[in-house]
């Protein structure tokens, strides 16, 4: 890969690391807010959900427009709407204000979480594409991590608000950053050709290296509609491909965003202090990040079915394990690094072998279908776990609980190891290849 391709790959990465502190930093301050405004845990619950449901608005309303206006000028538009979310968050007087900022900031997190991801692939090698998209996931546990640190850091000293105002800062920055260095997308210009969009995508060959195309190439047919895609998600073998991967992705999202958003409030209620709590929450960040790094070092040797399936089920039993280790507080701390290194597996595995199931024409809307339905595991992980733990169960009891779905997830990537290749395209060359070849 050409410095042009790592310097915007490793752009992506750091933009997605943002993303993470931006969304998950609830995790850390909501144990302070609790109590500094005498929140139910169902209270807390809704709170931790409003970032994760304004993530799906974001994906279902504000991520089609990068086909409109370009995943760049789109990813530009986000990261200043989330740093005005985290600054309007910081200045809030009361829960319903919060929320409102949470969702805002969600919003616009869910846009760049369906759009970086395809600018990621479009600038790394193929032989290096699957690895790189597995370590893009990474950036959400890095900034969990990042949210974590800097919580412990700042909220004793300043307070839970300037926890919030540090993640509008650096927001803010990695703007003017992206607005310099970030490129556009290669299928964009070729498939929408905005003015110039020959110049551009020539710089953008020249600076990889590559020899600039004389005339921009073919544009995609109308075969390769959203409609074709549509069709060839439900075609023969793959509607049932669909539903499993649907099924597998809302349980990994599911068990991620329960234990990334409730790891330090349940150690809390278990016992421990608010930065052993803290420090939970940041040991969890710190395995989902070796997890997913790990999973793109394995996926090559290993098969990416396979591996998904196996981090589903050792993930099951490290929350049983975690649910068992609670009293102790260094026996918790481990194991919570190993909760976190297979969860975040799961949601890197997915991400990698949702594309590798489908046809050429299918595989974007695949994968956006894919993510915008799990998006429902998401939402609902935190809502479920507020209104359990408002009923009374055991901060251990839960994690059990969420042991079952990471069960049937495993059990949906094993069926789908038994359904071979994916169908073959039924469109002309995608505009991917195409440029490529250019």
């Amino acid at each position: 890969m050409s410095r042009a391709q790592v310097r915007a790959v490793a752009l992506c990465l750091v933009i997605n690391l943002v993303d993470g502190f931006d969304l998950l930093v609830t995790s850390f301050v909501g144990p302070t807010i609790t109590r500094a405004w005498s929140l139910s845990p169902s209270g807390v619950g809704v709170l931790l959900s409003a970032g994760l449901a304004g993530m799906a608005i974001g994906g279902l309303f504000l991520a089609p427009l990068a086909d409109r206006v370009g995943r760049r000028r789109l990813t530009l538009g986000c990261l200043a709407l989330a740093s005005l979310g985290m600054l309007a968050a910081a200045v809030s007087q009361d829960f319903t204000q919060l929320l409102v900022c949470r969702v805002v900031t969600g919003a616009a997190v869910g846009a760049m979480a369906a759009s970086l991801p395809v600018l990621t692939s479009e600038y790394a090698n193929h032989r290096r594409r699957g690895l790189v998209v597995a370590l893009i996931t990474t950036g959400y546990g890095l900034g969990s991590f990042i949210a974590g640190i800097a919580s412990s850091v700042l909220i004793g000293s300043f307070g839970w608000r300037s926890v919030f105002v540090f993640g509008c800062a650096a927001t803010a920055i990695l703007f003017l950053v992206a607005l310099r260095s970030l490129p556009e997308s290669m299928d964009y210009l070729v498939a929408r050709r905005p003015r110039q969009a020959l110049d551009k995508l020539n710089r953008i060959l020249v600076s990889m290296g590559r020899a600039p195309a004389e005339a921009l190439p073919a544009a995609p047919t109308a075969s390769t509609s959203r409609k074709v895609a549509l069709d060839a998600l439900f075609r023969g073998g793959n509607a049932v491909r669909t539903v499993l991967v649907w099924v597998a992705f809302i349980s990994a999202q599911l068990l991620f965003y329960f234990a990334s958003s409730w790891t330090p409030s349940l150690l809390l209620k278990a016992g421990m202090s608010n930065q052993q709590g803290i420090s939970g929450g940041v040991l969890f960040s710190l395995g989902g990040v070796t997890g997913a790094v790990l999973f793109g070092l394995l996926a090559a040797k290993a098969g990416t079915r396979r591996l998904t399936a196996a981090y589903f089920g050792i993930g099951a039993l490290a929350l049983i394990l975690f649910s068992v280790s609670l009293g102790t507080l260094a026996t918790a701390l481990v194991v919570a690094v190993l909760v976190g290194l297979f969860l975040n597996g799961t949601v890197s595995g997915m991400t990698v072998i949702i594309p590798s199931l489908y046809p050429a024409e299918a595989r974007a809307t695949a994968l956006g279908l894919a993510v915008a339905v799990s998006r429902l595991g998401a939402v609902l992980a935190p809502l479920i776990a507020g209104f359990l733990l408002q009923a009374g169960w055991a901060p251990g009891s839960m994690f059990r609980v969420f042991a079952i779905p990471a069960v049937i997830g495993a059990v949906a990537v094993v069926f789908l190891t038994r359904f071979g290749r994916a169908l073959p395209s039924t469109s002309n060359p995608s505009v991917e290849s195409a440029v490529a070849e250019a």
